[in-house]
Parts: C-alpha cells; structure tokens; sequence
C-alpha cells in the first residue's frame, strides 16, 4: 500500500501542476490578478508624500495606466488610496484629478494623439494643477517659494507619468537599457511610498531595500551606474523626508566607493560599502535619522553578503542589457548579412548563367554559311559582267556546283586559287581573276570576324567563369556570417576578477566561435597596463582557464579600443625563406610569402612569372597579393583561385602565365591542403619518411578550364617538414641532389635549410630565379 501512496505522488503532483498552468492561463483569472495589481499600486504610489502636502504618483501612475487601457482599476486604486490618507482634502484633491484625467481619456479614445508619449503625462500634469492650486496661500501669503513648489510637483508628475508610461510598455528590443532604468526608478517611488513604516522609530524597512537595490546596481552596473542610482535613490528618500541631503550623499558614495572593489569579490564589496556608507552618516550625527541610518546601512549590507550568486545572475540577466550588443540585435545582424551576401551570390550566379547564354549565342552567330564569302564575291564582280544572267538565272545551279567544288581546297590552302575551279566555269567566266581576288578578300574578312569573336567568347568566357567564383565566396560567406557565437558568463567573470590585478577592466567578452574556439575580449583604462605585461598576462589567464591564450594585442572596434586574445592552436609553423635572383637581373620574377590568419590557418604561397625581370615579378606578385587578401578572409584555397585566375588570365591575354605553389595548414587540426599549378615539386616528411608531391594541373593564366586545379589533403604533425621551391631550385626531373641533402638534413632550422637549398642550387639545371620555402610544424608548449 505504501508503494502505491509512493507511486501515485508523482502523478499528483504533476496533474495539480497542470491544474495550476490551465488557471493561470485563464483569461479572466489573468485580468483580476493584473487588475489587482495596477489596484494595489496605485494605493501604494499615493501614500508618497512630497514638499510637505502633495502626494502626486499615484495620479501619475493612474494616468500612465490610463493611457495604456486600464482605467477602472486605477481610479480604484487611487480612491482607496486617498482614503488611507490622514488629510483627506488632500486624497479628495487628487481622486478629484484622476477623475478629470479619466474624463479626458474617454473623450479623447481613438484620437491618434492619445498614443502620443506626452499626452498622457501632460493631461496628468494640467489635471493636478487644477485641482491643487487651492493649496497655495492667497493674497500677501503667495510668496515665489510656494509657486516654485507648485510648478516643480506638476513638473515632477508629468516626469513620473512619463516614466511610468515606459516602464509599463513592453521592451522594444532585447537589452533595452530603457527598461531597467525605468523599473528602478517605479520601485523607488514604490519605497518611497512605504518609507513612513518604520520599526521602534529606529528602522525603515522599504529605506533599507532601497539601500539593498542601489548596492545592487553598483554590482551588477559597476561604480558610475551605481552612483547614479545612488544619488537618484536617495533624493527620493530625502525628498520624501522634507530636509536635507542625507541618504543622497550617503546612497551615492556608498554606491560609488563599493563599486570600485566590485571585481574582488562580494566580500570586499560589502566591507567597502559599509565602509564609506558609515563615513557618509557621520554628516548627520546630529539630526534623529543618524541611527536610524546606521541600522539600515548595516541589515542592507548584510542581506547584500548573505545573497547567493544566482540571485544576482538572475537580476542581470533580466533587467542588465548585454555588455557589448543585445543576443538578439546580434542574430538579427548576423541574419541580415548573410541574406546580403546570399542574395549578392545570387546575382553573380545569374549574371554567370547570362554570360554562358551570351557565349553559346555568339558561337551560333560565328558559324556563318561560307555562302557569305561568294555572294559578296558576285556582287562586286558579277553584277557588272556581260554573262550575268546566263550564270546567275539560267545556268544558276551549275555555278553553285562549281563554286562548292572550290570550297574544300581553298580552306585547306586558306585562299581561292585558278585551278580550284572546275574547266567549264574557268572557261566561261571573263572575270576569273577579279572573282578570285574578290572571293579571297571576303575570306579574309571573315576569318578576321571568327578570330576577333573567338577572342570576344574568351573573354566572355573568363569573366562568367570570375562571377561563378565570387558567387562560391558569397555563398560561403553567408553562411558563415549565419553561424553565432556562444557566450562564456563563468570565464567572463574569472577574467574580470584576474584582470583586476593589472589594471582597471571596465567591460570583458568571452566568447567561442563556430569552431568553439575561444575568444576574448577586454575594455577598459587598466588596458595599457595589461598590454605591458604581454606574455605573462596570457600566460597566467590561459592556466587559470586551461585554455591556451594568444598574448594580448591592441584593436579598434565599433566599441572602442580593446584587447584582443584567441585561443592558441596546439601547433605552430615555423618557417624560412631562401631567395636569390637570376643572374644578371636586378629583379626576381618569383614571389614567395607565408602567413597566419585569424583563424588558426597558416598559408604559404610561391609563384614564379614567366621569364625573369620586372614584368614576371608584377605577374607574381600579383597573384600572391589577391590569393592572400582571399585567404586571410576565411576563403577556401580552391575557391580564392578560381576567383583569381580569370582576372590573371584576362590581364596577360593569354600571352604570360604564372606558377603557383600554394600550401594551408590548420594549427589546430594539422589538416593541411597543398594546391599547384605548374608549380615545381614539393617535398614532405611525414613520421621521418620523405615523399614528393607533384602537380599535373597548367600554370595560372594559361589554361581555360574550370577547376583544372585539384588539391591534394595532407595531414601534418609535430616535427614535419614541408619544402616547396621554385623550378630555378629544382624542376623534378634532376632532383637526385635534393633528395641526397634533405636525407642528410641534421637538423638545421627552416632558415638555414632554405638558404642552403638555394645556394647549393646554383650551377645545377636551369639558371633561373631561385627561392625556397621550409616550413616545419612544431608542439605548442602550454
């Protein structure tokens, strides 16, 4: 039986869950429980007194609601209210007031001007003007004080509508720096309206929750945000009291000298706080708040230091916007530039598809009937000849017989000449001479149209082919841009507290990339300070988070001067470089450099122009400098190519080419990729075996063909070598000399086994440019 008790309690309690969810989404049960609400605050906001006899928030928070559709239970609230009130002209007066407003709402319902954001509030403010005026002294009495008092209460409740109002509309985007101000500065009147309720004289508790919220803010916001609602806090609770500054001065600094300390811990926060609060209190020993303002101060803190974390997290994450950009601002920029880039793809995919449609269109327009080149013959001969009709009327299929027969061998031979034709029309024709110089100026007329239209299609041809790669790197791009970020909130905070040693941070980002790759992010005025410490700053963060940092380097973004560190890929390249030019020539014609992108990738190129001297130097350089601007973009090797290669072909004319060795190594992955195109071969050691690669594809510039180039995928590891040289070290045809000296290479680094390679080069083979490029993979030590 116990068993069955035990078994059914689930079951219980999930269906009184359920029961529960069902009432709560009852319509009228949700009406009376916000109903009820708006009531008790309006009750509560007209219980704050202000200047000595005027209680204007709850006229302003009724005429907030007013202007948002609940009229019935603002009036209640503010009737019950002025009832709770000791001076009941006072309730009467101001009851008296919400009813004007409500009349003014009812008039004014579908007029566009009600969902003006002044309107409500100026209602308000007229309505209590009228009404409240009997409160200034008449005749000699009315002195410029009362009147300044006067205007500053209707000034004060157009401002409190006017909050109100924003504090009980929804958020108009995620973090909306608007809607915590404005419930902050709700929940200040809110304690102001219970501030008269006190324990023994001795203790306010709605004073010490206000104290509670602006230590709060300064955790949470940090010392600027914290003074803020330090000194607006205490204003309230002094404004509420009728004299002084007191709990202004002791609110703010409190706020602001805690939150200075808000990075070492809620500890050192709270000694701070009670610290410079006591200091402030000592401006009132005299006055009879004095300890009063001590207990608060003390039962404040304390609940402060005995909160847990998450309660605070919580409050973040609810009312704090995010620190740099809103989650959803950065989805929506983020889906925004993809959908760019996606449709910009697009639009070079159909102006590709237009080009191809283009080409295939003047192909069929160059494939002209030879017909062509004798009708222009005969117009310009015959047509002046005697035997005219006799040839072109009556004897019409005999001569284009005859001219068919000449057909053949004139476009093997390449022009018209006497024997080609047959006897009979030689025989007859008294022309025959001008009709072959005729026919042959027609031929090369036409021959000249092909070529030129050849050359048209080519061209036509490339670009189509440079628009279908652009449309690949749009598309990756895309998506790409599409893919978020994920947000580290733990490792935020323990960089901030570690940070907090070298110098002030005043904002910190940790996030992890698409490919969880950690970065981070630091702002603040302690930066420069951080940026001098280099290396041993990442190298302390990247223990504390066992993580692997980059040392620290100064950037500029859209939110200021920061610092910037990615996680450290568990390989690095080190690599050397050997030149030496033709010799003879002042410039080499090769073009060799190497690279590391933001993402953990490193590039190696080397291209080699035809020829020597300044031409093939401009040539290569060239093709390195676009491949580089692709390849630090993110963009795949095969895809830069295929963006690049037209244009390069375009550029020569077809006339000049250019040699590309190009090599990508993941740091994280050891994934590698090597791409040539009439480059010379490479040479790889993998595990201490030695093997070449070489490449079959035709240099850059010199083939037609999509995708001629085909990449090969390697895998490379700590202590591998990858050599990649120029055909002035070795063409792979005598390479017996290279092979004989990487078997006997001991050890030397990159720089010196690249310089040894292009020195023991000379003399050997062709004498051309030479250059070399060793690339060794190595273990990052963390």
């Amino acid at each position: 039986m116990d068993k069955q008790k035990v078994r059914r309690a689930p079951r219980l309690l999930g269906r009184a869950a359920s029961i529960a969810v069902r009432l709560w989404n009852e319509e009228h049960l949700h009406r009376l429980l916000v109903g009820t609400r708006r009531f008790v605050l309006c009750a509560l906001l007209m219980q704050a007194n202000v200047f000595d006899g005027y209680a204007p928030f709850g006229l302003a928070m009724a005429s907030a609601m007013m202007a948002h559709g609940a009229g019935l239970s603002a009036v209640g609230g503010v009737v019950c209210g002025a009832m709770l009130i000791d001076d009941g002209l006072l309730g009467g007066v101001y009851v008296a007031a919400t009813l004007i407003v409500l009349c003014v709402m009812s008039v004014c319902t579908g007029l566009r001007v009600v969902q003006r954001p002044w309107f409500a509030p100026a209602v308000a403010a007229a309505a209590g003007a009228a009404c409240t005026f009997i409160f200034l002294p008449a005749g000699d009495e009315l002195r410029a004080p009362a009147v300044m008092t006067f205007l500053a209460v209707q000034g004060l409740t157009f401002g409190a509508c006017r909050i109100y109002g924003a504090a009980l509309a929804p958020p108009r985007e995620e973090g909306d720096w608007r809607r915590p101000v404005t419930l902050l500065a709700v929940t200040a009147t809110v304690l102001l309206s219970l501030a008269h309720v006190s324990l023994f004289g001795l203790f306010a508790p709605a004073r010490a929750a206000a104290l509670l919220l602006v230590l709060g803010t300064a955790y949470l916001g940090g010392p600027a945000v914290g003074a803020a609602a330090g000194v607006a806090f205490g204003a309230v609770m002094d404004l509420g009291v009728g004299s002084g500054a007191l709990f202004t001065c002791c609110y703010g600094l409190c706020a602001l000298a805690a939150g200075l300390f808000r990075d070492g811990g809620r500890a050192r926060f709270a000694v701070c706080a009670f610290t410079s609060g006591l200091c402030a209190s000592m401006l009132g020993t005299g006055s009879d708040l004095f300890i009063p303002l001590l207990s608060e101060l003390t039962a404040a803190v304390l609940l402060f230091a005995s909160l847990p974390e998450a309660v605070w997290n919580a409050l973040r994450r609810t009312l704090l916007p995010e620190t740099l950009v809103g989650e959803k601002t950065r989805l929506k920029l983020r889906r925004a530039a993809g959908h760019c880039a996606t449709e910009a793809a697009q639009a070079f995919y159909e102006l590709y598809l237009a080009m191809l449609s283009g080409a295939a269109e003047g192909r069929a327009a160059g494939d002209e009937n030879l017909r062509v080149v004798f009708d222009r013959a005969s117009d310009r001969v015959c047509k002046s000849c005697v035997l005219c009709a006799q040839c072109w009327q009556k004897d019409y299929v005999t001569t284009l017989a005859a001219l068919n027969d000449v057909t053949q061998p004139m476009l093997a031979r390449g022009r018209a000449e006497m024997q080609d034709f047959p006897y009979h029309f030689s025989s007859r024709c008294v022309h025959l001479p001008e009709l072959i110089r005729a026919i042959n100026s027609a031929l090369f007329a036409l021959r000249e149209r092909q070529s030129l239209r050849r050359q048209q299609e080519e061209n036509r041809s490339l670009l189509a082919r440079q628009y279908a790669g652009i449309t690949d790197i749009l598309r990756q791009l895309g998506a790409e841009v599409t893919q978020d970020v994920t947000a580290q909130p733990m490792m935020e905070k323990q960089i901030r507290r570690y940070a907090a040693a070298f110098g002030w941070i005043d904002r910190v980002c940790a996030v992890r990339d698409a490919q969880g790759r950690l970065i981070v992010e630091l702002y603040g005025d302690g930066i420069a300070d951080i940026l001098r410490q280099g290396e041993g700053f990442s190298a302390g963060l990247s223990a504390l988070l066992d993580v692997a940092l980059t040392e620290p380097r100064e950037m500029e973004n859209e939110f200021g001067t920061c610092l910037e560190m990615h996680e450290r890929a568990p390989f690095r390249a080190v690599v050397g470089i050997g030149r030496q030019q033709r010799s003879g020539v002042s410039v080499s014609g090769d073009s060799g450099c190497w690279f590391l992108t933001d993402a953990g990738v490193a590039c190696l190129l080397l291209a080699d122009g035809m020829g020597s001297g300044a031409a093939a130097a401009q040539d290569s350089r060239t093709l390195v400098s676009s491949m580089e601007r692709f390849l630090r973009a993110g963009i795949p090797l095969g895809d830069a190519l295929g963006a690049v290669s037209p244009a390069l072909r375009l550029r020569s004319d077809g006339t000049r080419f250019v040699t590309l060795d190009a090599l990508t190594l993941d740091l994280f992955t050891g994934q590698a990729e090597s791409l040539k195109c009439g480059a010379a071969p490479s040479y790889v050691r993998t595990d201490g075996r030695w093997s070449v690669l070489a490449g079959k594809s035709l240099p850059v510039g010199l083939s037609d063909e999509k995708n001629q180039s085909q990449s090969v995928p390697l895998r490379l590891s700590h202590g591998d070598l990858f050599i990649m040289v120029s055909d002035g070290v070795s063409d792979g045809l005598d390479d017996a000399w290279v092979r004989e000296l990487l078997r006997e290479h001991g050890g030397e680094g990159p720089k010196e086994l690249a310089a040894r390679l292009v020195t023991e080069a000379r003399g050997r083979g062709s004498d051309d440019d030479r250059t070399a490029i060793v690339m060794r993979v190595e273990k990052t030590n963390f």
